[in-house]
């Protein structure tokens, strides 16, 4: 298959409602709709069916604890799926087997089958038109059932009840930690946020539970005995203890069902310490359904991870961090892990929020880290004005300089810099995506 071929692939793609680079949009079972993907599936030879999945929602984490129980079940010897979003340099990211982006002939094949499917689809106006995450949750699946996967893992694009991944009937349901995040779709307190991830629960399969208030649980909880579901509440079931830290990653103790010592993950930070929990609780039920996936297969796996942006130095001298955080809880956790890990260091900034971001919540977490803030846009995403930003963190005394492009931003952050400094991307994975490619051009 030639390059063109890919790339007409992707042009087809892109004519799809792409909601990720929407401001606003609608989350109802119109605008996604998981009839119309289950008729698109069974064009396709319902290639799902024969998956067998683990389903993960969440508002923060889902990615990163993907990846672990990939990883885990790759070490361990089985061929995996792994479907997330979104992606940073690549389309092909998003679909992975055995962590390997998708091969640009299998997505060049499989779009000129899904076509006529896809119309098949569109013949029926009541379910309306297919989205462009639809489409890709359609193809990962396809791939994944082509390439005879052991575990396809699939991480939910937005919420859980509408979300086409929630097409899947899986070995299992992960909920992540839920917290405040598109608010304005998916409702305003925690509880309703958890109402619509609670729906990736399914009738009889065991749903683990990371920590959560008690409000959120109440909501699992209720859904799970709604469908008959097991809840399995991590923090019940393990502890977590961070040994040693450093930018490039922790050592943990797990104790639970299994008891591992000094587990490496090359993700810092008090988050991902849970996130492995979660995994390892993951990976218990797989066991129970006939993977065998021992401590020390978790060990090599989850010590090979590679997953950008989480934390990420990719600099010295100054040292550079990509991190992902994009609400009020993930920006404290990350000011919380720059201050243990970088105590007495002068914090620059580059920083960039999609419009629809509560942008007080998260310069009040981020702010008191900072010294100085350079503040910009990608040119994908619709962003936050600078002057509200800056105006939040002026309260913190930060000083701020704003640019129209994240290359422009990345260059005054390192002019900015003195030897006591590091710089920190974040907001935004678009703006991170932006600023990999000025690092990429550098090299």
């Amino acid at each position: 298959m030639s390059e063109a071929g890919y790339e007409k692939a992707l042009a087809y793609l892109n004519l799809y409602t792409n909601y990720e680079r929407e401001l606003r949009y609608p989350y109802d079972g119109w605008s996604m709709n998981i009839e119309r993907v289950r008729l698109l599936l069974d064009e396709l030879g319902a290639p799902d069916k024969s998956l067998s999945v683990v389903h993960i929602a969440g508002t923060k984490g889902k990615g990163s604890t993907a990846v672990m129980i990939e990883a885990a079940a790759r070490a361990a010897g089985y061929k995996t799926g792994l479907f997330t979003s979104p992606h940073l340099l690549e389309y092909r990211e998003r679909i992975r087997i055995d962590y390997q982006p998708v091969e640009k002939a299998a997505v060049a094949a499989w779009v000129e089958r899904l076509m006529p499917a896809a119309e098949k689809v569109h013949s029926r106006p009541k379910l309306g038109k297919l989205t462009y995450f639809e489409i890709l949750t359609a193809l990962a699946l396809a791939v994944f059932a082509e390439a005879r996967v052991d575990l396809a893992v699939l991480e939910t694009g937005l919420g859980g009840r509408f979300d086409a991944t929630n097409v899947c009937d899986p070995l299992a349901s992960v909920l992540t930690p839920v917290s405040l995040d598109h608010t304005d779709i998916l409702g305003d307190t925690l509880e309703e946020i958890a109402s619509e991830k609670a729906m990736i629960i399914k009738p009889g399969k065991p749903a683990v539970i990371a920590p959560q208030t008690r409000g959120v649980y109440a909501v699992f909880a209720s859904r799970a005995r709604e469908v008959g579901a097991e809840q399995i509440r991590v923090a019940d079931v393990y502890s977590w203890k961070t040994i040693e830290e450093s930018a490039t990653g922790q050592k943990i103790r797990l104790a639970g069902r299994r008891v591992i010592e000094d587990l490496f993950i090359p993700l810092p930070g008090e988050p991902q310490a849970i996130n492995a929990a979660v995994a390892a609780a993951t990976l218990d039920v797989l066991e129970d359904k006939g993977f065998s996936i021992s401590d020390g297969r978790i060990k090599k796996g989850m010590a090979s991870i590679s997953w950008p942006a989480r934390f990420q130095r990719v600099s010295r001298d100054p040292d550079v961090i990509l991190d992902g955080a994009h609400n009020a809880s993930s920006a404290g956790y990350l000011r919380d892990t720059l201050s243990r890990l970088y105590g007495g260091k002068k914090i620059i900034a580059v920083l960039g929020l999609g419009g629809d971001k509560d942008v007080e919540g998260f310069c009040r977490e981020l702010g008191p880290a900072l010294d100085r803030a350079v503040i910009t846009k990608s040119r994908a995403m619709k962003a936050v004005p600078a002057g509200a930003i800056s105006s939040y963190l002026a309260e913190f005394g930060v000083e701020c300089k704003a640019t129209d492009a994240v290359a422009a931003a990345m260059e005054e952050a390192l002019a900015q810099a003195c030897p006591d400094s590091i710089i920190v991307v974040t907001g935004s994975f678009y703006v991170i995506s932006e600023a990999m490619e000025w690092f990429a051009q550098k090299v």
